[in-house]
């Protein structure tokens, strides 16, 4: 059954759907001016409200470049953080603020990549520009700029969740929505996360004609040593697609005794927090699932109860495409890593 929030926000969702289309409209006319940095700009979206995995695709990505013996650096908004203007995160060596003041996925970003500076900036030309004078950089990943298109880029990579169907996408959809389905038309490349592809979605991208890439969202849990994983455990989840982080879950067999979900990038405060714990010891749990994102808001809070994070990589099945779409769009004449041995399967 579908949210009810979602059928009161309906007319709304397409009021914002036409402004949407009308600014589309005036990009693709040149009627609005767009900004160009003079370095390769690569693009990480989707076209709905979080939960394709884009956090773990920059990730990847980085990895991919930096095998590769290149520069790279992220420039992200910093959704939800209490600051304005240039932040710098990282200058490659870890978070240099707080995630109040970055946002909490540029943060975790910052703790998880090494030699890779990041900003956030709302104004992403002026965060390019900060990046270049300081860091000489020669290719910046936008994270979540597929809708920030007063900036140039010379890759679009599109997320889409595999498990979806094109009438996800449709304008009369009561999804709430970014874009919908047309605006796939100005991707380079869709990759397809958390699922293999229905039929249906595979079909219309390929009568569309927009070239796609697999991928695997692969999880593990470090637990503490001697910690037994079949004990009785509380998933806890403030982010865009709850349902997949419990599936995940589920896959490496723990019992889970309860579940507590809040919206995407919630807010965690200390008397929240210890209704949680109390949550979880009222149902005997022997420690709190969560995820990477919501444990950065978490730890600072230093809870009295054991916590235990699930953590996300993003596999692509055909690794040398994205290289070779890399090569093709950025002029790079750098070789895929030499142990690389996937094969393209277009």
């Amino acid at each position: 059954m579908k949210n009810w929030l979602q059928y009161l926000l309906f007319p709304v969702s397409i009021l914002y759907r036409f402004i949407i289309f009308f600014r589309n409209f005036c990009y693709d006319k040149n009627l609005i001016k767009t900004n160009q940095l003079p370095c390769h700009v690569i693009s990480i979206g989707n076209l709905s409200l979080g939960g394709t995995g884009k956090t773990p695709t920059v990730l990847y990505l980085c990895k991919v470049l930096q095998e590769n013996k290149i520069d790279v650096a992220i420039l992200s908004r910093g959704y939800k953080r209490n600051t304005s203007g240039t932040v710098l995160v990282s200058n490659g060596n870890g978070p240099l603020r707080n995630w109040q003041a970055v946002g909490d996925e540029s943060f975790m970003i910052a703790q998880k990549t090494k030699n890779i500076p990041i900003v956030v900036d709302n104004n992403r030309y002026r965060g390019g520009k900060f990046l270049i004078k300081n860091f000489n950089t020669k290719i910046i990943i936008l994270d979540d700029g597929f809708q920030h298109r007063s900036l140039s880029r010379n890759l679009d990579i599109v997320l889409i969740n595999g498990s979806t169907s094109p009438s996800d996408y449709s304008f009369l959809t009561i999804n709430l929505l970014r874009e919908t389905w047309s605006s796939l038309k100005r991707a380079d490349t869709i990759i397809f996360t958390k699922d293999k592809p229905k039929p249906l979605l595979l079909k219309k991208i390929k009568e569309e004609k927009l070239l796609y890439i697999n991928s695997t969202l692969n999880s593990f849990i470090p637990y503490p040593k001697g910690f037994n994983r079949h004990s009785k455990a509380v998933l806890l989840s403030g982010i865009g697609d709850p349902k997949s982080f419990e599936k995940a879950v589920k896959s490496h067999g723990c019992m889970i005794v309860g579940i507590k979900t809040f919206e995407d990038h919630y807010l965690y405060n200390k008397k929240r927090l210890l209704k949680i714990i109390q949550f979880a010891k009222n149902l005997k749990a022997d420690y709190i699932l969560t995820t990477e994102k919501d444990w950065v808001k978490i730890k600072p809070l230093n809870p009295d109860f054991l916590f235990v994070i699930l953590k996300i990589e993003l596999n692509l099945l055909e690794k040398e495409t994205m290289e070779n779409i890399l090569r093709n769009n950025l002029n790079l004449s750098h070789a895929p890593s030499e142990n690389n041995t996937n094969k393209s399967q277009h």
